[in-house]
């Protein structure tokens, strides 16, 4: 039985979601899955990376940039990492659009500003779709978000949240991974 680690961070909560459906799904396949938020610093300073087979990390972006506590934890981590099998999901917007041109270099550029970021590569990289949870956003940040949903075609109701994720996507993802 594979030992798992999946390590997330997530900013509206969409990526934690995404995240325990992974580890239902591995769970169900007889996998023996920790689940841990990167922002919970007493988890995360007592994990033993060695003790596992598989390490899953898991983030949005937002404005090009990686939750700063899982960069902070890949990048503090780097020689123990790629020791490791080791895959990565992305949860953003940007894989919901509908326009494939759109979407492709949209993601070919989520791709490479995470690359910026992070000093371990991933042979294995999800791009899934993410929501619009307007009802936590700032002001501020309410306007951004809708200007990008106009430019991607999606809601841009600021009156109510949006759900994008591909759930068959995730869980097919899931079973990728118990294949590493």
């Amino acid at each position: 039985m594979a030992c798992v680690l999946i390590l997330y961070a997530t900013r509206e909560g969409q990526t934690e979601k995404v995240a325990t459906q992974i580890s239902k799904h591995l769970i169900k396949s007889g996998a023996d899955v920790q689940l841990a938020n990167a922002q919970d610093a007493a988890t995360i300073n007592k994990l033993d990376l060695s003790s596992f087979d598989l390490l899953v990390f898991g983030a949005s972006m937002h404005a090009g940039g990686l939750e700063k506590e899982l960069v902070e934890y890949i990048n503090g981590n780097a020689v123990q990492i790629k020791r490791k099998a080791r895959s990565f999901f992305l949860v953003l917007l940007s894989a919901a659009t509908k326009d494939p041109s759109l979407r492709a270099n949209w993601l070919v550029d989520a791709k490479r500003k995470m690359n910026e970021q992070l000093l371990v590569g991933f042979e294995s990289t999800e791009m899934i779709a993410g929501a619009l949870i307007y009802s936590k956003y700032t002001l501020p940040l309410k306007w951004i978000m809708k200007r990008i949903a106009m430019k991607a075609g999606e809601g841009t109701d600021t009156s109510k949240d949006d759900e994008y994720t591909d759930w068959k996507q995730v869980e097919r993802y899931a079973q990728k991974l118990t294949k590493v």
